[in-house]
């Protein structure tokens, strides 16, 4: 008896593989050929991807201005409420 043969597709990086049912080998595969990139489109690419970063960048700048603004007025809130008796806090070793 000879051994059965799977045809399987990668669903991931489309790869045409054929196994050995029996032991599980790759017995022959043939990946999907990359489509050529040329340089301007790579140059193009990086562009955008340059604007993208600097879109980010002042988004998340603007962010942490707005939220250094938050984290002040949370501070000067909570000033009002600090008891300022003088009074030092009792310990858990003051107890003893």
């Amino acid at each position: 008896m000879g051994s059965k043969k799977l045809d399987i597709i990668c669903p991931c990086c489309e790869t045409k593989l054929q196994v050995d049912q029996k032991t599980g080998e790759i017995i022959w595969e043939e990946r999907k050929p990359k489509p050529e990139v040329s340089l301007t489109d790579m140059v193009k690419g990086l562009e955008n991807k340059k604007e993208e970063n600097e879109d980010i960048f002042k988004k998340n700048r603007e962010n942490q201005k707005a939220r250094g603004r938050v984290l002040d007025e949370i501070f000067k809130e909570s000033t009002k409420h600090v008891d300022r008796s003088g009074e030092k806090p009792l310990r858990d070793f003051d107890f003893d």
